[in-house]
């Protein structure tokens, strides 16, 4: 099921810095009551740097439509979030207007692509022959940009810390083109704003708040039926002192921009999408996902697929199998059980010489296992379980031993702490059995009383776990620093576009916790001491693993409190891999007991494995989980209603309601006259004047944190049950 959700999201109009990118001098004078010389003066030369011919490799946290993305994106204007939220407006495009960003997204659709030159440097934006230099350096270069060509003017002498040889990307438009689709200097102050949202059904995050800057393109694509050429590509791009030469409003020339001439901008990110029938976005491929090629009804729970069989059947196939009478299909039947208990068949090299295949099972399981109780092994091979019948090994437990020693040798911090930890016990063991026998020796203790008392005393207490191995195996415990190949064996488990459901397996991490505590274990008296050491240890690690979220929302605490170092009794969650965890990096997850949403689970781990693949861990038995399209990435657009395109007004005056569309508050923006551009200041005038006289909203100023809210479009929210 899917439906409009209200989500919490804040937009401010920007964030300048308070000095800008360039280069710097402070000049000091002091005045004296003197005869000549009655004045001094300093100077001193600094330097604010910035982005200038790319960008830092983590600055771009999404862009939309998503990269290679097929959908109906009729309407929509294409947007980039940025991780720093003063970005747009650490540099100048219109000198005349500080709050006009100097980033700005062109969109350009079929064949009307621009050249793109990713193996630029510096010297390609400076004309041919014009020698480029750095303000207070020796470094030149020679511009080799064209004849004929325009570019980024008043940046030569290039600032501190930048050379001609610096790599830049960078793409040629022709200038009618450029007209055509640049934003004009007017519209510029409304295509980029802040959003702040909160992170508590996010990703794990230090941080419970975020935010980031939103640039905004002024165009989109066309209905399908209008334009049969859907192929669109975006780019992120450098308008720095290029304000003189943008167009009007309505998309006319600039008078200082020769007609024939090919305009040259810095580029930062390019990407293609197209518009069509395809269902991408994102309620789409929420509702996509686990389509087989047969459509919907395909596997919801980690396993590989298999038809599977009657229980009567694999009762019957097990009889056979235990009288020595096993048949080809019962023993299709047995493996297609396996198969559904999430097993699979896995190459498993022995530790003497040959080979054999073994089942092996990570620890998100299709179903609940019961935990039981659980002492230490000495080795992996102790809990190898072998079945005479079929010959096969079940190594899933000693995998998960062997896995949790190797990752223990692997953390010398923790590896070294457990050390040191372990011979305090064993030293605060000895010496208690020293004081045992040290009064039993006295008999009635009436030797030297006062100080032998107070050394029992001290001895009662063995040293407690230390905090850095608790939060360590709290770790472990959530399945941080597992490989992705124990959580999932086979790829065919996880298709592209799927979901996946699980319980987790106690006993698995009870082994991978006991493999990583085997470090330094030695003898039966070594193994005793670890039992008890081992239980206090996952005691003192429960409370840790509950309190690793820090963005865990406000109205859990007590209930993470309450629970403090108690075991978990059921954790369950599910794995998703789509286009929605790479699209929309900030997407939000809530999971419930109830397939009605009433009881809402805490949440143990949210976590991106690769760029596509999410894990997510709750506390108790998940029953529905709820997919939000994140406020921080919630797009901006357009509705086409056949003849005109109109966006709906929202309320931004009423606290109760504000952000919601008003009745009747439908008008159409203002477009340039190839259909598919905003002029942007227009709209935003005609959107300030109708909330005005038709709704008695005196919103002044109107900026582009109050524009973005009333072009912004609906978040969606998408249900899944586990049945």
């Amino acid at each position: 099921m899917a439906e409009s959700v209200k989500q919490f999201v804040s937009f401010t109009q920007y964030d300048i810095p308070p000095l800008k990118s360039g280069d710097y001098t402070i000049t000091a004078t002091q005045t004296l009551n003197q005869g000549t010389p009655d004045s001094f003066v300093a100077r001193k030369r600094f330097a604010v740097p910035g982005s200038r011919f790319k960008l830092n490799g983590d600055d771009i946290l999404s862009v939309l439509p998503a990269p290679l993305a097929n959908g109906e994106f009729a309407g929509v204007m294409p947007m980039v979030a940025l991780k720093r939220t003063s970005l747009p407006w650490q540099r100048t495009s219109v000198k005349s207007e500080e709050t006009a960003p100097w980033l700005a997204i062109l969109m350009f659709m079929g064949g009307d692509h621009p050249t793109l030159n990713t193996n630029g440097t510096a010297v390609d934006v400076f004309p041919k022959g014009v020698t480029v230099t750095v303000d207070n350096s020796s470094l030149t270069g020679q511009g080799t940009m064209p004849a004929g060509y325009v570019s980024h003017p008043d940046m030569n002498p290039l600032e501190y810390g930048q050379t001609p040889t610096d790599p830049c990307s960078f793409i040629d438009i022709p200038a009618d083109m450029f007209s055509k689709v640049c934003p004009s200097a007017a519209d510029l102050p409304y295509l980029a704003h802040i959003r702040t949202t909160d992170t508590y059904d996010t990703t794990d995050n230090e941080e419970t708040s975020i935010s980031c800057a939103i640039v905004l393109a002024n165009r989109w694509p066309r209905p399908n039926a209008e334009h049969p050429d859907v192929n669109a590509q975006a780019f992120l791009v450098s308008l720095e002192n290029m304000g003189d030469l943008l167009p009007g409003d309505d998309g006319t020339p600039s008078p200082n921009l020769p007609g024939d001439a090919i305009v040259r901008l810095i580029c930062y990110r390019a990407w293609k999408f197209a518009a069509n029938d395809m269902a991408e976005r994102f309620k789409d491929l929420c509702e996509a996902l686990n389509h087989g090629q047969n459509g919907p009804g395909g596997l919801t729970t980690l396993r590989l697929p298999a038809d599977t069989p009657e229980p009567a059947d694999v009762s019957t196939a097990l009889t056979n199998q235990a009288a020595g009478r096993l048949t080809d299909a019962d023993a299709d039947v047995l493996v297609r059980n396996g198969l559904c208990l999430g097993y699979t068949a896995l190459d498993h090299h022995l530790r003497e010489a040959g080979t054999t295949v073994s089942w092996y099972r990570g620890p998100l399981v299709p179903y609940a296992i019961t935990p039981v109780a659980y002492d230490v092994a000495p080795c992996s091979d102790a809990l190898l379980r072998y079945d005479p019948q079929t010959g096969l090994f079940d190594a899933t437990y000693a995998q998960a031993w062997q896995l949790g020693q190797l990752l223990a040798l692997h953390s010398p911090s923790f590896s070294v702490a457990l050390y040191h930890w372990k011979q305090s016990l064993q030293k605060g063991v000895a010496a208690q059995e020293e004081m045992a026998l040290i009064q039993q020796k006295l008999g009635d203790g009436s030797l030297l009383p006062s100080f032998f008392a107070r050394r029992a005393t001290r001895l009662d207490q063995l040293p407690p776990v230390p905090s850095d191995i608790a939060d360590w195996v709290a770790r472990l415990k959530l399945l941080k620093g597992v490989p992705f190949s124990s959580l999932v064996p086979d790829e065919a488990m996880l298709p592209v576009e799927s979901l996946r459901f699980f319980h987790l397996d106690m006993n698995w991490i009870a082994a991978l916790v006991d493999g990583a505590f085997s470090i330094g274990r030695a003898g039966v008296d070594g193994a005793q001491r670890d039992v008890n050491a081992l239980a206090e240890t996952h005691s003192a690690a429960q409370m840790s693993a509950r309190r690793q979220r820090k963005n865990q929302h406000p109205h859990l605490a007590a209930r993470v409190a309450a629970a403090a170092n108690a075991e978990f009794e059921v954790v369950t969650g599910f794995l998703l891999r789509s286009q929605l965890v790479s699209g929309w990096p900030l997407l939000r997850i809530k999971g419930f007991a109830d397939t009605e949403g009433l009881t809402d689970l805490t949440p143990l781990r949210f976590e991106r494995l690769s760029n596509d693949v999410l894990l997510c861990l709750f506390e108790g038995e998940v029953k529905m989980i709820t997919i939000h399209e994140p406020p921080a990435q919630l797009h901006c657009g357009v509705e086409w209603d056949g003849q005109q395109y109109t966006t709906t007004l929202r309320d931004l005056t009423d606290q109760a309601d504000l952000g919601q569309q008003l009745d009747g508050g439908t008008i159409a923006v203002a477009v340039r006259p190839d259909g598919q551009t905003l002029q942007v200041a227009d709209t935003a005038r005609l959107i300030q004047s109708h909330l005005k006289t038709g709704f008695g909203q005196n919103i002044d100023p109107f900026t582009s944190a109050e524009f973005a809210v009333e072009m912004v479009q609906g978040a969606v929210k998408v249900e899944f049950k586990v049945q």
